[in-house]
């Protein structure tokens, strides 16, 4: 398989800087024409143009691909220790919930499908899929892992946590724990709870929530920006059998040297679906570092050059140029928000209860930052998830 030009900057510098509150610059494109459900529970629609796609309000198809799926296998073909990594015939778990009624997930692989402007696969590989990808080469991951997404699903009570985590320690070993802090901006972050519906081996959150998920520049605590998810929810994901896996990996995606390129063979198949919108006011809170902007100007074009933020009308009045309205839940209407739908693969992890031992999972409150730290520099010792 090629590397290609943007798999190769995908383990360049992260593009999101500390400043703001939201870490958005993460996410993008996937997916084919399947069954959509749309956010007021309405009844399901069907996208007919043949490629991936979610309209405001409406979640994609939580297993669509638009790659040509060109995978062959590549000799000699990426080594993976799967004593250390798990099965490369399922998901690579690094976990296990077999037998268990709380099942542990992390995400491995989020595609993002809405809004258009992130639908970009150099957003996708150099931003989110870099930072998702954990730092383990043995594990076929050429990635940083400071971009974790945690799931904690009780099949007793039909209940789903989720939240982010703090960059582990030891994500092979001890695992994860679900963060629980405050940042410097004053944000809480911590998980949320919400009752979910299975149908069989598949299930769908019931509740509409507020979910901040913290995204690191770098394994300092500190550094935290956050992603702010307004009812958020998830659909059609379906667990495996052995409950390990959400999605499968697809080792026959990586060249020998454990690269992968989207454009020809998708590295993970997904199995889930979630959705949930960003207000304007809140976009214009984050800084893209590698485009110079807000996430607010990146998102609308509408750029002020004195600031590199959304251009303002004479009342110092945000642009109404989203294609989601959160006074009323629906698409289009006030405009004053994005819709963000996105599909993802997880893999059964360890989720340790980190309170009293990780600060960043214990309630703390972050108190200053170095300004200078980037996704390149390493934190303080205790900053991480073990």
């Amino acid at each position: 398989m090629a590397l290609t030009s943007i798999r190769k900057l995908a383990l360049g510098a992260l593009g999101l800087s500390a400043s703001g509150v939201v870490g958005l610059a993460i996410f993008t494109a996937a997916c084919s024409d399947d069954p959509h459900l749309r956010s007021d529970g309405g009844s399901d629609t069907v996208e007919t143009d043949g490629g991936c796609s979610a309209a405001p309000g409406n979640l994609p198809a939580a297993n669509c691909d638009n790659s040509p799926h060109t995978c062959d296998p590549q000799t000699p073909a990426c080594v993976i220790d799967e004593k250390a990594c798990g099965s490369t015939a399922t998901c690579l778990p690094i976990g296990d919930n077999k037998g268990k009624m709380v099942q542990d997930f992390r995400l491995r692989r989020l595609n993002i499908v809405s809004p258009p402007a992130l639908a970009k696969q150099f957003v996708q590989s150099t931003v989110v899929t870099t930072n998702i990808d954990l730092n383990a080469k043995q594990c076929g991951e050429l990635g940083k892992g400071l971009f974790n997404w945690l799931l904690r699903l009780d099949r007793t009570n039909n209940t789903l946590i989720t939240g982010g985590a703090p960059p582990p320690d030891d994500a092979l070993g001890k695992g994860f724990c679900l963060a629980a802090f405050t940042t410097i901006d004053n944000i809480a972050i911590q998980p949320i709870t919400t009752s979910v519906t299975f149908t069989g081996d598949t299930f769908k959150t019931n509740d509409k929530v507020k979910l901040n998920i913290p995204i690191f520049l770098s394994p300092d605590v500190a550094s935290a920006v956050v992603l702010p998810i307004s009812d958020i929810q998830l659909a059609n994901v379906t667990v495996s059998t052995d409950s390990n896996c959400i999605g499968t990996f697809n080792k026959d995606s990586l060249d020998p040297m454990c690269y992968d390129d989207p454009s020809t063979c998708y590295k993970w198949n997904t199995a889930g679906a979630l959705g949930g919108y960003i207000t304007i006011k809140e976009a214009d809170n984050v800084n893209i570092k590698d485009l110079n902007q807000s996430l607010c100007a990146f998102l609308t074009g509408l750029k002020d050059p004195a600031n590199n933020k959304c251009t303002r009308d004479g009342s110092g009045n945000l642009p109404s140029a989203g294609d989601y309205c959160a006074a009323t839940k629906s698409a289009g209407g006030c405009k004053d928000s994005f819709w963000l739908a996105a599909t993802f693969a997880a893999s059964a992890a360890k989720i340790f209860d980190g309170k009293g031992s990780v600060p960043a999972c214990s309630g703390a409150i972050i108190q200053s930052m170095d300004a200078g730290t980037d996704g390149g520099d390493a934190g303080p010792a205790d900053a991480g998830g073990g």
